[in-house]
């Protein structure tokens, strides 16, 4: 019988971002987890090499770590495609010196929630970003997301087939040894970890 190269509990997350996957390693490896970088068609895939971020909890859980990663301009367009606390989750973050990331999450049952802490994520959107205008719609796209049966890497995987985006396999059963791990930089972990140290003294302080 074959074994897989896959670690198998890794969940399902990927991040699509533009470039090559060479030009990628700088920026990942100022993040807070071990990933694996794939070329994939007009796109880099990017997702864990391990469960784990290395920052301190509770900033080490690695599938909201990679969810909530800032990319930077050269890199953007960016959406990501996650399955988190039994919910579908795309992020987009959208080309252009503003930075902003918008949410959608979807709930078996229920379909889309209202997420009132993130910016909500219109179905327009994410057709733009996809560069998909001549394949589908938003109509398309926001009737997939008004389905509520269903599971969350399935809902996600149709809007993969929806826009044309390649990495159905890295979203399903990740990245194998084949493609380049990068680990993140004890620097960055260092500076991550004491900013949220320094952060959470002055809470205390003015709590007191």
């Amino acid at each position: 019988m074959a074994t897989s190269d896959r670690t198998p509990d890794l969940g399902h997350g990927l991040v699509l971002v533009r470039g090559s996957a060479a030009a990628s390693a700088r920026w990942v490896k100022r993040g807070l987890a071990a990933v694996r970088v794939c070329q994939l068609p007009g796109w880099t895939g990017v997702c864990l090499a391990e469960d784990r971020a290395l920052a301190a909890a509770p900033y080490d859980v690695g599938l909201e770590i990679l969810a909530a990663r800032r990319v930077p301009t050269r890199h953007r367009p960016a959406i990501g495609l996650f399955v988190i606390d039994g919910c579908a989750v795309v992020t987009v973050q959208a080309r252009g010196w503003r930075l902003e990331q918008r949410w959608l999450v979807w709930e078996p049952g229920r379909g889309v929630r209202r997420t009132p802490d993130l910016p909500a994520l219109p179905a327009a959107l994410i057709v733009d970003v996809a560069g998909a205008r001549s394949r589908t719609t938003s109509a398309a796209v926001a009737e997939h997301f008004a389905d509520a049966a269903g599971q969350p890497l399935d809902v996600l995987v149709g809007l993969m087939h929806l826009l044309g985006l390649p990495g159905e396999e890295l979203l399903r059963d990740g990245a194998d040894e084949t493609h380049e791990r990068i680990d993140p930089s004890p620097r960055s972990i260092a500076a991550f970890d004491a900013l949220v140290a320094e952060e959470a003294a002055h809470r205390w302080e003015s709590e007191r």
